[in-house]
């Protein structure tokens, strides 16, 4: 590819990372409610999960959501229902902590959703790109229009590599910022309030999601 053809692809996929959505509210929630180290483990799991349809592009993979209608449909219905469950935990979560009070301590968050393991952030992050069929289309429409034939192997996973690079790079700066010390510190008093918002945000998302399904 051209250098110019590479600054487009960068700028289409820099384009794609920050527009906003499910995943940016999860990051978001994740610094705030739970710390630094969970958010960037939702980062990086986030751009896993766009390294991997990346690929699907460049082995042909991605075809099969092109010429099968009822793939696309299958994975919208599996986003709409990862983000009916991500919002009922986090709102009854904020609910439950509310009830006992967790958010009458400056500083400290409710002790239910303080203990999430690592694994379900990782979890949540990959499932959140993957089951979202926003971003198959837009790696089946514009993604795969910057590869041809003449392009070897090895262009195309560096192409690959570089949609999740950029795409965790984002999410960690989000991390960082929306973890920072005075910024969480003020907000994590807050944590049940927020999960419900947040929780509330993800069912409006899914609501959004299964009306264009019908």
């Amino acid at each position: 590819m051209t250098f110019e053809l590479w600054l487009l692809l960068t700028s289409a996929l820099l384009a794609g990372a920050i527009s906003p959505g499910p995943s940016l509210a999860l990051v978001l929630r994740t610094a705030i409610t739970q710390n630094r180290l969970s958010a960037l483990v939702v980062a990086f799991a986030h751009g896993l999960g766009i390294t991997v349809y990346a690929l699907a592009v460049v082995f042909g993979l991605v075809k099969v959501l092109e010429n099968v209608s009822s793939a696309l449909m299958l994975l919208q219905a599996g986003g709409v229902v990862f983000l009916l469950f991500l919002g009922y935990q986090m709102f009854s979560g904020g609910i439950k902590a509310k009830g006992l009070g967790a958010a009458d301590v400056p500083g400290e968050r409710p002790t239910d959703s303080a203990g999430e393991p690592l694994i379900q952030h990782v979890t949540n992050g990959f499932l959140i790109v993957f089951l979202n069929p926003k971003v198959a289309i837009f790696f089946v429409a514009i993604f795969s229009q910057f590869f041809n034939q003449e392009q070897t192997l090895g262009t195309q996973l560096v192409a690959a590599g570089l949609a999740g690079i950029i795409d965790t790079l984002w999410y960690v700066l989000v991390a960082m910022f929306a973890s920072n010390h005075r910024f969480a510190t003020r907000l994590r008093a807050l944590s049940p309030l927020l999960d419900v918002a947040f929780g509330l945000l993800f069912i409006v998302f899914a609501v959004f999601g299964l009306f264009s399904l019908l």
